[in-house]
């Protein structure tokens, strides 16, 4: 029987289920060295064990059970010539807006210093001001980005967008290119991270980025944790350059208990929560995917691997 691979070993355990009663013609299979390689005919991953796609001859789709693939296309030994799909979940989405939604009201009703006031047992009055008074900076506008946008202009923010091309009948300012960067930066409060990880966006968070931005700007990051630099981002936080970071995505996963992440008191780690796949809201998606694929037509949401997402 024809089978399709599920290697997600983090994921909802409702996942195979439910693709097993969609697919009832194929086989879905969870354990990638009970299968034989000739029978599988397309993957459903996150984070496959390195240079075991390759070894599936009549393979015709790799579907991400997520928004981002930089870790997949770092794998050398992928396959050629076979599509890659990746999620765009209704849930992942909503999930993700909550969460920017969450931190940027909290930055811009200054939570962090009040928590340091209360550890402290300091009664320290910061006068409640609306949202209309801060710009929120969110750089990537893909659908994560423009959906936390309008999540956030709901609420009475300010946002400007950035992107690396330029993005037509937004509902806000934006910019594109590295020459509108800078006039990007000088506008937000808040910037908030949703790039895609590509060789052209690594370490994108550098010093030289992080010195014309706003005095006493906030940082919150989504995206990747190789965008930023680490070690600049700590000195723009010791400067005052930036007053808070919010960090949900990191270099290494899970983050070292020894990393100084943890205990820099203008930092808020959250373990790379801020959102992720549902079934509820996403097997419908990844089951047409795979119909597609297998009956020769187009897949929807297919990845330009030379551009990286």
């Amino acid at each position: 029987m024809p089978t399709i691979l599920f290697h997600s070993p983090q994921s909802d355990k409702a996942w195979p289920v439910e693709l097993q009663k969609a697919l009832s013609d194929h086989r879905i299979a969870t354990d990638i060295d009970a299968v034989d390689p000739a029978d599988v005919v397309a993957a459903v991953v996150w984070n496959p064990p390195h240079g075991r796609l390759r070894g599936f001859p009549n393979l015709r789709l790799i579907q991400v059970l997520g928004a981002g693939v930089d870790r997949l296309l770092r794998e050398d030994s992928l396959p050629d010539g076979v599509p890659i799909a990746r999620l765009v979940d209704p849930g992942l989405t909503q999930r993700m807006s909550e969460y920017v939604l969450m931190h940027c009201l909290a930055l811009h009703r200054r939570m962090p210093e009040i928590q340091r006031a209360h550890d402290e047992r300091q009664w320290r009055y910061l006068h409640p001001r609306p949202p209309a008074e801060s710009s929120v900076g969110i750089l990537g506008l893909g659908v994560l980005g423009l959906a936390a946008a309008q999540a956030l202009i709901s609420i009475g923010f300010n946002v400007v967008g950035w992107s690396r091309s330029r993005k037509s009948g937004l509902a806000f300012a934006s910019f594109a290119g590295e020459s509108e960067l800078e006039e990007f930066k000088r506008r937000a409060d808040i910037l908030v991270l949703l790039l895609p990880l590509t060789p052209l966006t690594a370490d994108f968070v550098d010093a030289r980025f992080l010195a014309t931005v706003k005095h006493d700007a906030a940082l919150i990051n989504v995206g990747r944790g190789a965008l930023v630099v680490e070690d600049d981002l700590i000195a723009a936080l010791d400067s005052g350059r930036l007053r808070h970071a919010v960090l949900d995505v990191f270099r290494t996963e899970p983050l070292p208990t020894e990393h100084r992440f943890w205990r820099h008191p203008a930092i808020t780690v959250t373990p790379h929560n801020s959102s992720a796949t549902n079934p509820a809201t996403a097997v419908a998606q990844v089951v047409d995917n795979l119909r597609r694929a297998l009956t020769g037509q187009r897949p929807s949401n297919l990845v330009d691997r030379t551009i990286g997402y």
